[in-house]
């Protein structure tokens, strides 16, 4: 009789604990909970920090082949270096900086009234930095084959990159 006492009592202690969880689990997929604080984080997100995630996914197809080759060499040739990795986080923090200035230069208003001009300011940041991963990705994979490679397309990245004038990317074309 004692033991049915005490197991009735575990059935009823993991009934329990089972509709806590399941309670626990409803509250946490509410997502009624969750649009009213992600929302307005979201929006404030985009407004004030950043909004062109198509650009950032084609600067993440650059940064994330870089990363590759530049790591595929590193191991090819035995050179990896765990110092590199802290690069690649220091590169995402200088990106990210950058992407930021590039969103307030052409956002930020005084007196309601959008600067002239910083749209073409973020271009420029924008251009310049997928210019500085297609100079880095094409010279990684020049590393991997001399060949294969146009010298004369590094050439007007690098051109472009150390002068910021957007004719080297288009002249004699």
């Amino acid at each position: 009789m004692a033991q049915q006492a005490i197991n009735k009592s575990h059935r009823l202690m993991n009934i329990h604990v089972f509709q806590q969880t399941r309670d626990i689990l409803v509250d946490l997929l509410d997502k009624g909970k969750w649009a009213i604080i992600t929302i307005p984080l979201f929006t404030f997100f985009q407004t004030y920090i950043f909004n062109d995630f198509d650009y950032l996914m084609w600067l993440a197809v650059l940064v994330s082949l870089d990363t590759v080759l530049g790591f595929g060499l590193a191991i090819f040739k035995r050179e990896v270096e765990k110092e590199k990795f802290g690069d690649i986080l220091i590169k995402m923090i200088v990106y990210s900086s950058c992407l930021i200035v590039g969103h307030v230069l052409e956002n930020f208003t005084v007196s309601g009234q959008t600067m002239s001009g910083g749209e073409y300011l973020k271009f420029i940041i924008y251009i310049a930095i997928l210019i500085k991963e297609a100079i880095s990705v094409l010279t990684n994979a020049g590393k991997v084959s001399k060949k294969l490679v146009p010298v004369f397309i590094l050439k007007r990245l690098k051109g472009f990159n150390e002068t910021g004038d957007l004719t080297h990317l288009t002249q004699n074309f």
